[in-house]
């Protein structure tokens, strides 16, 4: 009879047969039918680190490749019960948000109570990835530590425990300045484009959004809001709507600058209430105009050897942004008036400490005030004359 060999159980989902290591990943029920598994020999000796490396990948392959049901107390079935028990209704309706993107992860089929360290950490990698921001991702981590601790009482373990908060990279300042962005939008094309065969309107609507970005600071969500009675271009005043990005912000009149009375009336008189555009296409036309600035002024510094226009369109923040007009205008509304509460007013930030990151290139009139009473004191001291340095000589004999 042939030898049998006894079968020792090395770890989870990890068995040692005799003659290999057998790693296995299982997904789904079999009671229901929509079981899926993958299996794999090891060498006897391969570490187990890697044999671990390779179910969570095994893991994640099933999950994504295979459409099975979510299982039975899934984290997708866990989060509206969660959900239920929050009383802010305000706070529910943004968790729901953040809790989501878990929902749509890999990690939203699977039971809940199964889900381990390792797949949260690589679920934040492959998000990291794709390009979302350390903030995003801290946020989806901090509401899925909530939620479990929610669930299952702030004593218990979860896969989230001792897993740090990422460090957030500090944000270099984004801010353009005005004369630099009066050029960019004067360089912008007044004709709109043609579509089906019609003669182009003498407006671009593009143009015209971007002039109320530069000169009131608001994104493109508000702007999409703004309604007529939000206007009083009488007084030169907007409502604006109460934000839901974040933590949040109430409604409040603010007051306009000319420049943006002006864009607001060729807004009104272009009829571009409540209309929706893509975000694309006012990035497109913005970087179009950067283009073209960067070529009236290269023209400019071959008619006349000025080169200053060049200089100031180079140090624009890299891969620049209708959004960065936004910075542009918090910045300059703390320059020029050194009132940080204002500015957290216009931009309508639920907290100074956003409103610091928002201004971080500009220095304030109150210290440049300050720098500028102080600098006649500094100018005016007198110094002793320069030491004399001596010739250190080596006598003979000593």
């Amino acid at each position: 009879m042939p030898r049998q060999h006894r079968v020792i159980r090395i770890g989870p989902g990890i068995i040692r047969d005799g003659n290999a290591l057998v790693a296995e990943v299982r997904i789904g029920s079999s009671r229901d039918g929509t079981q899926a598994r993958k299996r794999e020999r090891f060498p006897l000796g391969t570490d187990l680190t890697q044999i671990r490396a390779w179910q969570h990948g095994a893991k994640y392959d099933l999950i994504t490749t295979i459409e099975a049901p979510a299982a039975k107390g899934s984290l997708a079935e866990d989060i509206p019960a969660y959900l239920a028990m929050l009383p802010d209704a305000k706070y529910r309706t943004e968790s729901g948000w953040v809790l989501q993107h878990w929902i749509d992860s890999p990690l939203g089929r699977m039971a809940r109570r199964a889900i381990v360290r390792t797949d949260v950490l690589n679920q934040i990698s492959r998000w990291l990835d794709a390009g979302a921001a350390v903030a995003t991702v801290n946020k989806r981590l901090s509401r899925l530590r909530k939620l479990y601790h929610g669930l299952d009482g702030v004593d218990a373990n979860t896969p989230t425990d001792r897993i740090k908060f990422l460090r957030e990279p500090k944000q270099q300042p984004r801010d353009i300045p005005v004369h630099i962005i009066r050029l960019i939008l004067d360089a912008l094309p007044d004709l709109g484009r043609a579509e089906r065969g019609a003669t182009r309107p003498s407006f671009s609507v593009t143009k015209i959004r971007l002039r109320v970005m530069a000169w009131t600071g608001i994104p493109t969500a508000t702007l999409r809001r703004v309604r007529p009675r939000d206007l009083d271009l009488t007084q030169g005043r907007i409502y604006l709507q109460p934000r839901r990005k974040g933590q949040g912000a109430d409604g409040v009149w603010v007051a306009l600058l000319p420049e943006a009375v002006e864009a607001f009336r060729d807004f009104a008189a272009a009829g571009l209430f409540g209309q929706s555009y893509s975000n694309s296409s006012i990035g497109k036309t913005w970087r179009v105009g950067i283009r073209r600035a960067q070529m009236q002024a290269a023209a400019h510094f071959e008619a006349t050897g000025d080169h200053s226009w060049l200089t100031e369109l180079e140090l624009l923040p890299p891969r620049c942004k209708p959004y960065d007009l936004r910075h542009s205008f918090g910045s300059e509304m703390y320059r020029r008036t050194g009132d940080i509460r204002a500015v957290s007013e216009l931009l309508q930030h639920a907290t100074l400490e956003m409103t610091k990151r928002y201004t971080q290139g500009a220095v304030s009139e109150r210290v440049t005030a300050a720098i500028a009473k102080a600098a006649p004191a500094y100018a005016s001291v007198k110094t002793l004359p320069a030491p004399r340095l001596m010739r250190l000589v080596k006598t003979p004999g000593r």
